[in-house]
């Protein structure tokens, strides 16, 4: 996930002070090239972004952080959508964010990131691990069993599986000052019963995990490993794409797997990247050889890929937003964008073949959105 939000504005009073709310939505004109895309982004969002959005069973849910000069730093911010709106229930951490987020059911949604804590009365600067679940009423905080000498704790990544189970992985710091990874395997309905796994992925950091059949997990970062269950595998990729780092993956079947990212680029900063799995090798999927970041895969109900994610040069798109979607020959082009979209950090397909995309409104000044996006695409 991206970390690029440093200072925000004021938000609306109903996100300040952490009240539930059902948020109209925001209007935005449709263009030839934004017809497919509806802008249903929260109105009175001022000061939040949207870092992950899911759906599953009817339920969709996105995620995030809000920031004004009274949420030291953060405030955790999560969303359900009602069908004309968001609605934003009350959070059990009064300050941090939620990076991450997996959606099994109506009362099975799971939630990860960090909480601030102070230490004084001025120092906000100790973290530690934030999980939480949704049982279908409220959002209530989950406890796992992070050694006791755990510091500067923190959750990156959390999916739930077919077979009813909720995988969650994160980091934290030792007695020694070593910085420690942690995976957790716990029910997905929240009665409990966690257990500690192998964490060592043999990547540097994990933005997102993604369980497949037969107990079969994948993990991205600076590089994608497989987990068999009993240990973690770090995959071989394209030589050429030493150095990309992932922050989407899309598990289809086990001969059909998506990774997107970036890779750094003397000429262009930072290029797309994207990676596909056919059951035999990890192959490159040809993108454009331009400016821009790629956050999050979804396929649509006709089965066809829409990739999202942030373009910083205005002249590829002035607004920020990048997505990619197959063009006439079948290679992936930028030739939609959704309406009133800034930089875009997820993506996920419902029930009915629409996909969702949140993120941070157009009009970013120095990287930071002014207010929170969500776009469906029909």
């Amino acid at each position: 996930m991206p970390f690029m939000l440093l200072t925000l504005p004021r938000a609306a009073t109903a996100l300040a002070l952490g009240l539930t709310a059902v948020v109209t939505l925001a209007a935005a004109p449709a263009t030839a090239d934004t017809a497919r895309w509806r802008n249903v982004s929260p109105s009175h969002s001022e000061g939040s972004v949207l870092f992950d959005v899911e759906t599953a069973g009817g339920a969709t849910w996105a995620v995030g952080l809000h920031s004004d000069p009274t949420t030291r730093p953060f405030t955790p911010v999560a969303m359900r959508w009602t069908g004309r709106g968001w609605q934003a229930p009350p959070q059990p951490a009064e300050h941090g964010r939620l990076d991450d987020l997996a959606v099994g059911a109506p009362d099975q949604v799971w939630a990860v990131g960090s909480r601030n804590d102070p230490v004084g009365e001025t120092d906000w600067s100790r973290d530690r691990a934030l999980l939480q679940h949704w049982n279908g009423t409220a959002w209530r905080e989950v406890t796992l069993p992070f050694p006791e000498e755990a510091e500067h704790s923190s959750l990156s990544a959390v999916d739930v599986d077919a077979r009813g189970s909720v995988w969650v992985h994160g980091a934290y710091v030792d007695a020694s000052g070593a910085y420690l990874p942690v995976l957790f395997r716990g029910k997905a309905d929240g009665s409990g019963g966690w257990t500690s796994l192998p964490a060592d992925t043999g990547l540097t950091w994990v933005s997102q995990l993604e369980a497949g059949p037969g107990g079969t997990v994948l993990a991205i970062g600076d590089g994608v490993s497989r987990f068999d269950g009993t240990a973690w595998t770090r995959q071989t990729l394209p030589p050429a794409l030493d150095g990309a780092m992932y922050d989407g993956i899309e598990f289809r079947t086990a001969k059909d797997i998506w990774a997107v990212g970036h890779i750094r680029d003397e000429n262009l900063w930072r290029r797309p990247v994207i990676v596909r799995y056919d059951g035999r090798a990890w192959r490159t999927v040809r993108t454009p050889a331009e400016t821009g970041q790629l956050f999050d895969i979804a396929f649509d109900g006709s089965g066809s890929p829409v990739v999202v994610g942030e373009t910083m040069n205005p002249e590829v798109n002035p607004s920020g937003s990048y997505v990619l979607t197959p063009g006439p020959r079948g290679v992936l082009t930028r030739t939609e964008e959704p309406p009133g979209a800034g930089f875009l950090y997820g993506a996920a397909t419902d029930a009915a073949g629409r996909v969702w995309t949140v993120g941070g409104a157009a009009g970013a000044e120095g990287g930071i959105s002014p207010s929170a996006y969500a776009g469906v695409r029909r």
